[in-house]
């Protein structure tokens, strides 16, 4: 060290800070995104962790051979230029057939045998075994129906959230884009909720541009690729709990803020989280009557706040949104309004606990208190929160990406926060809701 200049020194250290500054930035404690040890609850992922694991040997076992054999040769066989004169020319070694047939033959097989086992892997990660439910469904009609559900959800990325799509009637979901598939018995937006031990086969794809889903406690990324089904990917979560996942695809503005969730229950509360999800907004007898007035073309002043609200999710949110019990009557056209062509279905927006992507909270993660207040931002300016795209595409196309801002007053963001607060589940009827709560927040 006492050799460099002072210029050469400070560079060196320089390097070494940035160094040290990368390592440490890489050490988390129980990181959600973790794709190592203890974080892995998935047969999937623990399969691809521990063939990375022994890869990642075989390499450290590489590295330091060549290391080795570098040093040998450098202390062996160095030529020091003092030994010879200008005009002599060192001895040569021209080469050593078993040496290099050795050090070309080591390679291949060694890579031929990582080949064989990687492919192995990756024949067992595309593989779907069946594990049908038994569930019982609304049908429609007040009633409810027994179907035997094989596991299969359609995963949708646009910019920036994600889609699940629960469909329990036989619908061949592989076979059809997912603008053409029948509605969905239900749709969530940014959290998947599975049955804890069951394989779940993922459909996924795209509505605008490629995204990535990855959930790195059950499995590795599979991209979203827009008109386009992927080969049925799967997870599976052996214990109930939430496990984290985010885009891995650069989409756009608000890539790094595009997350999500997977909820493992047990499959009783499962079933308790389908029924209340196929259940529609409880309105009042008045409330229920007056939208009834609005779906018949009646024009009604409202009544109350709870009107207000309505009255205004009809007017400015509902080309977009679907909140079932509100918009009856409406056809929500998001293709012309977003390059995605979709919204949120908002008719269960309270029995998620995250929003804007996964990225804030719809309840306060200590006191379990509705979020008005973060709730509210989004309505009244969402750019605050999360970047969007909110210019039209171009002169010709007047479509946007995420969600803008719509000029609502303080008294309509007010109204609209209680009527999302409505959607909230109802006093026992789903008694895993407060787990869920506790452990889905965000930071």
């Amino acid at each position: 060290m006492n050799r460099l200049t002072p210029s050469t020194r400070k560079v060196v250290r320089f390097l070494a800070l940035l160094t040290a500054a990368f390592v440490l930035a890489a050490c988390a404690d129980n990181a959600p995104l973790d794709t190592r040890g203890d974080n892995l609850q998935g047969p999937e992922a623990r399969d691809i962790e521990s063939f990375l694991r022994w890869v990642l040997w075989i390499a450290y076992a590489v590295f330091f051979a060549v290391l080795g054999v570098t040093l040998y040769a450098w202390k062996n066989f160095r030529i020091k230029t003092e030994d010879y004169e200008d005009d002599e020319f060192p001895e040569q070694i021209s080469h050593n057939n078993t040496l290099e047939i050795a050090w070309t033959a080591a390679p291949a097989i060694l890579l031929a045998i990582i080949a064989i086992f990687t492919i192995g892997l990756h024949q067992s990660l595309n593989s779907n075994s069946e594990n049908p439910i038994t569930l019982d469904v609304a049908d429609g009609a007040g009633g409810a129906t027994t179907v035997e559900w094989e596991p299969e959800i359609v995963v949708v990325g646009q910019q920036w959230w994600w889609e699940y799509q629960y469909h329990f009637g036989d619908v061949d979901l592989v076979a059809q884009r997912v603008e053409t598939l029948p509605n969905a018995d239900i749709t969530t937006a940014t959290q998947m909720v599975i049955p804890v031990g069951m394989e779940i086969e993922l459909e996924i794809t795209s509505r605008d541009v490629i995204h990535s889903h990855w959930i790195p406690s059950l499995n590795g990324k599979r991209d979203a690729v827009p008109g386009r089904q992927s080969a049925p990917w799967k997870i599976q979560a052996d214990e109930p709990g939430v496990y984290f996942g985010q885009c891995t695809e650069f989409c756009g503005l608000s890539h790094s803020r595009m997350r999500m969730q997977v909820v493992a229950l047990p499959e009783a509360e499962f079933q308790e989280w389908v029924t209340a999800q196929m259940q529609g907004l409880e309105l009042s007898p008045e409330t229920a009557a007056y939208v009834a007035e609005l779906e018949a073309g009646a024009t009604v002043p409202p009544a109350n706040a709870e009107q207000r609200a309505i009255d205004t999710f009809r007017t400015k949110c509902a080309s977009c949104h679907v909140l079932d019990g509100v918009t009856d009557g409406i056809v929500a056209r998001p293709e012309e309004q977003l390059v995605s062509g979709a919204a949120p279905n908002l008719t269960h927006f309270a029995t998620r606990t995250t929003f804007a992507g996964g990225i804030r909270n719809v309840y306060e993660t200590d006191t379990g208190e509705f979020n008005r207040n973060d709730i509210a931002q989004w309505l009244r300016d969402p750019a605050s929160i999360k970047a969007n795209f909110t210019e039209p595409v171009s002169e010709t196309d007047s479509r946007l990406r995420g969600m803008p801002n719509l000029g609502l007053t303080t008294e309509e963001v007010d109204d609209l926060v209680s009527l999302l607060e409505m959607t909230a589940p109802q006093e026992g009827e789903f008694e895993m809701f407060e787990f869920i709560i506790e452990e889905t927040g965000v930071e």
